[in-house]
């Protein structure tokens, strides 16, 4: 993965969460809605940070931590389609992860 692809996969994740079958999960009790509308909006937010950032900045920080990146990527894209809760999760690790990982590459929204 490279600065361009980590930017892209996370657009895509944040895409793919605000799909209407995902507010299901608030509709059988799954999840609260505060707890979905707040993943989608760390998701957008880590987004925009990383689109503002320095290509150069976030090529160090996917160099150091790419099989980590792409093993949570993983995840969530084999579980997205089959388990709505699962790839749920999934993002939020996926989103708690990046954001602890910007944070130790000095990377701020």
């Amino acid at each position: 993965m490279n600065a361009a692809g980590m930017t892209f996969v996370l657009s895509g994740v944040s895409s793919v969460l605000g799909m209407p079958f995902f507010q299901s999960l608030v509709a059988d009790g799954s999840i609260r809605q505060d707890e979905l509308d707040g993943t989608r909006s760390n998701l957008s937010a880590i987004v925009t940070t990383l689109r503002k950032t320095p290509p150069d900045k976030i090529e160090t920080m996917v160099a150091q931590f790419d099989d980590q990146l792409t093993a949570n990527l993983d995840k969530f894209n084999a579980g997205w389609g089959h388990d709505l809760l699962a790839a749920f999760r999934d993002a939020q690790i996926m989103a708690g992860y990046v954001t602890t990982i910007m944070a130790k590459s000095g990377l701020e929204g």
